[in-house]
């Protein structure tokens, strides 16, 4: 206890200001990027990327797709940069007079040293530890890298990718502790990435930098997360003496703040005498930078003052893998379980009709390599399809429409396109089903945006949503909702589509945990494989108190 006091007592002489500029510097940089993301991407008329444009950007709009490239490249140098401040920083702090102007001077020479080397490598830093980042310091700008947790959904799919994933997340997350001093050797010895590696191997060889390293990790997690339950314990205590007050907003931007100071905590554990030569001045920016940073979060925070009440969708029309997914069989017994929506998919046959299905192969469902644009309606109605240890005939999406409507179950309709036919597609689809998707409210979503700018002319907004697999620019003016997956799912993602009163659909959380990650985001929709199980998660959810909806944040965002 003496010793994080004393730690709190060397904050007035800049660590603190240090991590609060750093951590600012990071969420306006983010923030920038999206900008010129959209810009760049408006100069093509594709306001998103997804999987299906990136190629197309590539190849038609080769000026777009290399700015893209050099804004990848500006963000690892800034990564860089934001670490050579923090480096050369630290070191000032505790071995002679700080100074800003020497500090940025030193660090923009660094920069100029090393360039796209110094950003790679702290790049690689970066995705190696930014889960443990994540669990550790919730700070606005962290929460806003989501691509770890992507990739960790997609590796939990099945036990092989998981065991192997696993196993090469722990070779990496080794290598980078045994090289951890490269960057520092670079930054402060001026030393090649060389002699670096060799030094760093050397130093972290022995069993007392282990000893040191697992006592070192043992302490910040303690100082982080005694910050986090006593924010947590005034959530509590507010819910008992004022029960009508929401402080959501307000412990959030505690959180993030105190994600701040528990890492300033963590680096001066290890020291004790810190000289600067201007404590007014850095008084007076750490209250400019606490203000600013407490702002920008509790305008974040105030999307959890929503109530929890989204919309519930069955993905593909099953429930508990109760039947082959997108047929009628599963439809008919899904309806059961009374969803909101159900989601399901739609191909275009080699006769301009469509079928319900979601694969672009019959190779998984039905046994034969063909693609559906490749055989009729009837002769894509005669496959056997398997699966889930179900086996069932396909269904042409007429007949699946008409089952829907008669027991007036709604539809989030997603729209297969390919590269050789999403012109036709959306034309096509729009002029059959127009007055059907009106009347019955009925939605239709879709990766290709190219498809969704068409259908814009023949279907309302509201009644359009686009996928998303991540988030890279600004919400686009013209989009009614996004589907997102739950994964890259973020605080700031959610709050500025509330602010632009768009809605935010979470695609396929199917585990309680993700699920309740979702709920504790206040997103309008979820779609899920197991829709009964969402049923029970959201009346829960919507009895939580205010602290356990602050906890569901901490523990899931």
């Amino acid at each position: 206890m003496v010793v994080i006091f004393h730690s709190f007592k060397n904050f007035k002489h800049g660590i603190f200001t240090l991590c609060l500029l750093i951590n600012l510097i990071a969420w306006i940089g983010l923030f920038l990027f999206r900008i010129f993301s959209t810009f760049l991407l408006e100069r093509a008329a594709v306001p998103l990327i997804s999987f299906t444009n990136i190629t197309n950007i590539i190849i038609k709009h080769p000026f777009v797709a290399t700015g893209l490239v050099i804004e990848f490249i500006v963000f690892l140098l800034l990564t860089f940069w934001l670490a050579t401040i923090a480096i050369i920083g630290f070191k000032m702090l505790l071995t002679e007079s700080f100074n800003w102007d020497t500090l940025f001077q030193k660090s923009l020479e660094v920069l100029g040293r090393y360039h796209l080397l110094g950003g790679i490598i702290t790049g690689v830093y970066l995705l190696g530890f930014l889960p443990f980042l994540h669990f550790l310091f919730k700070t606005p700008w962290l929460s806003n890298l989501t691509l770890t947790s992507m990739v960790t959904e997609f590796v939990s799919r099945n036990p092989i990718t998981l065991v192997g994933g696993q196993l090469l997340y722990i070779c990496l997350l080794y290598f980078l502790i045994r090289f951890y001093l490269v960057l520092p050797l670079m930054v402060l010895e001026n030393e090649g990435i060389l002699s670096s590696l060799k030094i760093s191997w050397q130093t972290t060889s022995t069993k007392n930098f282990w000893k040191k390293f697992w006592l070192a990790l043992i302490k910040v997690f303690l100082i982080a997360w005694s910050g986090y339950l006593v924010i947590l314990l005034f959530q509590v205590i507010a819910d008992w003496i004022l029960p009508t007050y929401n402080l959501l907003a307000i412990n959030y931007a505690l959180f993030s703040l105190w994600g701040i100071v528990s890492l300033g905590i963590s680096i001066t554990l290890a020291y004790t005498e810190v000289q600067i030569t201007n404590p007014r001045r850095t008084f007076l920016l750490e209250f400019l930078l606490i203000a600013i940073t407490f702002t920008l979060s509790f305008a974040t925070g105030k999307v959890f003052n929503h109530p929890i009440n989204p919309v519930t969708i069955a993905h593909r029309g099953v429930n508990q893998k109760n039947g082959v997914p997108n047929t009628l069989e599963s439809l008919k017994k899904t309806i059961k379980y009374h969803p909101d929506y159900i989601e399901m998919d739609v191909h275009m046959t080699k006769d301009n009709k469509f079928i319900v299905l979601h694969d672009n192969n019959l190779k998984k469902l039905a046994g034969i390599k063909a693609h559906p644009e490749d055989l009729t309606l009837a002769e894509l109605k005669k496959l056997n399809v398997t699966a889930n240890n179900h086996k069932t005939k396909l269904t042409d999406f007429d007949t699946y429409l008409k089952y829907a409507n008669q027991h007036h179950q709604k539809l989030l309709i997603e729209l297969k396109t390919t590269p050789n036919n999403a012109t036709d597609f959306a034309n096509i689809f729009a002029k059959r089903y127009y007055a059907n998707i009106i009347e019955n409210h009925h939605q239709l979503h879709t990766l290709d945006f190219q498809t969704l700018m068409i259908l814009q002319n023949d279907i309302p907004k509201g009644n359009l949503n686009y996928l998303m697999p991540y988030n890279l620019t600004i919400p686009e003016e013209n989009i009614h909702a996004y589907g997102m997956r739950y994964s890259t799912l973020s605080p700031d993602f959610v709050a500025i589509n509330r602010q632009k009163h768009k809605l935010v659909y979470a695609w396929t959380p199917n585990s309680r945990l993700a699920i309740n990650k979702a709920l504790s985001l206040g997103v309008n929709g979820i779609v899920t494989d197991n829709v009964s199980q969402l049923h029970v998660a959201i009346k829960e959810a919507q009895h939580w108190s205010d602290a356990e909806r602050l906890l569901q944040v901490l523990l899931y965002s």
